[in-house]
């Protein structure tokens, strides 16, 4: 694991979950956790009655925005596209959230801050022009990654970069499964994860006997 030792098993469960997909722009990382986030149930009560950007248009972005809304007097979403990606139901919520204001066609380019305040530089993706807006906080949603970088290639993935398994969670590699989000799936959700696990500890329990 980490080049020091050697640990041998007879069966091996991966479970490494997803990380959010970074912008990679000046001052993301320099200020995160210091008024960027990228989970809106573990800080969207800190900016009540405040104003947020939140960065993304798919399901999660849109989604985490009402929820952020529930605490936020104010929410820019940022998006590159000119439309939504997000599903019906969660854009016509979104709409109608007197809350939440968007801006299409934009993206981040760089992140400062001026005491307390957030000040995001977007650049208009059809006209080329930037432009500053401020906020006290700002939610990144555009996507996630699997966690695999330590396996070097070695799983079989789809086309979205997931381990592939079977239905006992059996992975490409002998003796190797692997459960949760960083399996190929339709749904990750904690219910599923533990779901996931729990086939995987009775599939490796028939075969070690």
């Amino acid at each position: 694991i980490d080049n020091q030792e050697t640990i041998r098993a007879k069966r091996i469960i991966v479970a490494t979950g997803t990380s959010p997909n970074k912008m990679g722009i000046p001052g993301e990382v320099e200020y995160r956790g210091k008024g960027i986030s990228y989970c809106a149930t573990c800080d969207a009560k800190y900016f009540g009655d405040k104003e947020v950007i939140v960065v993304g248009g798919g399901n999660s972005a849109i989604e985490e925005a009402d929820f952020i809304s529930k605490f936020a007097s104010k929410i820019t979403i940022v998006h590159q596209f000119d439309q939504l990606q997000a599903n019906k139901t969660a854009q016509e919520k979104a709409f109608s959230n007197p809350k939440i204001s968007f801006l299409l066609s934009h993206e981040p380019r760089a992140i400062k801050k001026d005491g307390d305040k957030m000040m995001v530089e977007v650049e208009d993706l059809k006209t080329k022009e930037t432009k500053t807006i401020t906020a006290d906080g700002i939610f990144v949603f555009i996507g996630l990654k699997p966690n695999l970088e330590i396996f070097d290639n070695q799983f079989e993935l789809d086309e979205w970069g997931y381990i592939k398994t079977d239905e006992d969670k059996r992975t490409n590699i002998d003796g190797v499964f692997a459960v949760g989000d960083v399996t190929s799936k339709k749904y990750r959700q904690i219910t599923t994860a533990i779901a996931d696990g729990t086939i995987a500890a009775i599939s490796i329990t028939r075969e070690i006997g």
